[in-house]
């Protein structure tokens, strides 16, 4: 009789709200504690301290939200199938974070971190006068007068992204070397319908806290080549010689692509 093996699953979530300032650990502990509280059959490492078989896409910075992060989960074999555990498992999460897909990887499949190519992002003004959640009414004595983005933004944004090159420094706790993040920019919109275009599908159905005037980026997401939506607006606000309000701006990441 042919033994069963642990299955693994590869589950996308949305994380909006207030618990968009959890960190990386808390949001893992968050689901460990979620998988326990389901009763979920998940499987362990092995070793004198053996931990839950779980592991992120790509760890989402604090504060911002996501509609299309992914997480991998093993299980062991009498387990249900994926529809039945993102059932389970939502009934032990919250409206602000809950399960939106899920499917069984077949043997031998590589986790997401290892296979993550790109993710598509949303930066949405935060001071836009559309927005859902909105500070324009208090923005003048927040902020003295500064907005998220500056006026006419998607022309300027234009200009900046037809440059031939747009030299970035950038830095990590060792170092610092110049990158070009010209090539980063796979592609771009002011509309998130002009944008779905452009990548040729539909993307998830979004929570984002704030909507408004937004500019819609696809970036390289590979653990050999990673751009960050805020070293793209860095860049931008350089270029455009604009100093943006203090968290004048929303990320909000729409979609990974493996």
């Amino acid at each position: 009789m042919e033994e069963l093996k642990r299955y693994k699953t590869r589950m996308r979530f949305t994380k909006t709200g207030s618990v968009r300032f959890l960190g990386h650990l808390d949001l893992m502990r968050f689901f460990q504690k979620a998988v326990r509280r389901a009763n979920l059959r998940v499987s362990y490492s092995k070793g004198f301290s053996p931990h839950q078989l779980m592991s992120f896409a790509s760890p989402l910075s604090v504060g911002a939200t996501t509609d299309g992060d992914y997480i991998d989960i093993e299980f062991e074999p009498d387990e249900a199938e994926p529809d039945v555990l993102m059932e389970r498992l939502n009934s032990c999460l919250t409206d602000e974070i809950f399960i939106t897909a899920a499917e069984r990887m077949p043997d031998g499949f590589k986790n997401s971190m290892s296979e993550l190519k790109y993710a598509a992002y949303m930066i949405t003004d935060k001071f836009d006068p559309g927005s859902r959640t909105s500070y324009t009414d208090i923005s003048d004595s927040l902020t003295g007068g500064k907005k998220g983005f500056p006026d006419d933004h998607r022309n300027v944004f234009d200009s900046f992204a037809a440059r031939e090159s747009i030299p970035f420094i950038k830095k990590t706790k060792k170092s610092e070397r110049e990158i070009d993040l010209k090539p980063a920019i796979i592609t771009y919109a002011y509309e998130l319908s002009d944008f779905e275009k452009k990548l040729g599908e539909k993307l998830p159905e979004l929570h984002p806290v704030y909507t408004g005037e937004s500019i819609f980026l696809k970036l390289p997401a590979s653990s050999d080549n990673t751009v960050k939506p805020e070293q793209i607006m860095d860049a931008f606000f350089a270029y455009a010689s604009f100093d943006p309000a203090p968290y004048g701006y929303q990320i909000h990441r729409l979609q990974m692509w493996f």
